[in-house]
């Protein structure tokens, strides 16, 4: 397992990695883990330290949160919600799909502005989902090296947008929902590993029906630019899952190495 850390007066945890990185903010690339909790028997791979002021306390250093579930949380598993681009018609790192606002705002952690992912979701579980969240499994975020972006997760309210669906050339105006990064625990910082949106468009009152979808954003504070990934879980009630891909790209392409495109990566 791991050595004792330092004593802070810090919120912290020790979460299970459901990614297989370790908690890497370096390492690109999809999460081997597709979002299923790893369990080899060794503690010191299997878990990973996060706090919400990013401290190096002897076990690796990363913002992050506690994320406390009971047998009543939403439930992630490995199919039942489906994750495709806002707008079909226009590639996956463009506008309406991802919108780059340069507008400052420190103290929202959004020095060098914010990042907007957009993305559709589609009930295929069988039954109507009464609740409805993203659980952080992957993220560039403090403390991230030079040439890699520091997202925080924020909250957001909901947009109209206009888009485009295949065969193309009929666009329309869409709501987008505002997802919340849930509290307690306290995020000054911003969110990061760990955090999840929570969807207030989902509910007992208004649950999203078998076969239906919602379109949804996650907003990202920037506090350094570069390449940036994430990955969002889906966690639902009565059940729910389905591993987002891995949205991976630069904030700005200014800032980036060649090496995204050797890789395949996208820009």
């Amino acid at each position: 397992g791991y050595p004792a850390i330092q004593s802070f007066a810090i919120e912290h945890a020790f979460v299970r990695d459901a990614c297989g990185k370790q908690g890497s903010i370096a390492a690109l690339g999809p999460c081997p883990f597709a979002g299923i909790p790893n369990d080899s028997d060794d503690n010191a791979v299997d878990f990973i330290f996060v706090d919400n002021n990013g401290t190096s306390a002897g076990a690796g250093q990363r913002l992050g949160v506690a994320g406390p579930q009971n047998l009543i949380s939403p439930t992630t598993g490995r199919s039942g919600i489906v994750s495709t681009s806002l707008d079909g018609c226009v590639a996956g790192n463009a506008p309406p799909n991802r919108v780059r606002d340069f507008t400052t705002n420190p103290g929202q952690n959004s020095t060098f502005g914010t990042l907007d992912i957009r993305r559709e979701y589609t009930n295929t579980t069988g039954a109507a989902l009464t609740n409805l969240r993203f659980r952080i499994d992957d993220l560039t975020t403090f403390p991230a090296p030079d040439g890699v972006a520091d997202m925080r997760p924020r909250t957001s309210a909901n947009v109209s947008v206009t888009v485009d669906q295949p065969p193309c050339g009929s666009n329309s105006n869409v709501t987008v929902f505002g997802t919340t990064v849930e509290t307690p625990p306290s995020q000054p910082n911003g969110g990061g590993f760990n955090t999840t949106f929570g969807v207030a468009a989902v509910s007992a009152g208004t649950p999203l029906a078998n076969g239906a979808t919602i379109k949804l954003r996650f907003l990202f504070g920037l506090q350094q630019t570069g390449l940036f990934r994430v990955d969002l879980m889906p966690e639902a009630l009565p059940a729910g899952g389905g591993p987002d891909p891995n949205l991976i790209g630069c904030t700005d392409g200014a800032t980036c190495s060649e090496f995204i495109f050797r890789d395949g990566f996208d820009p």
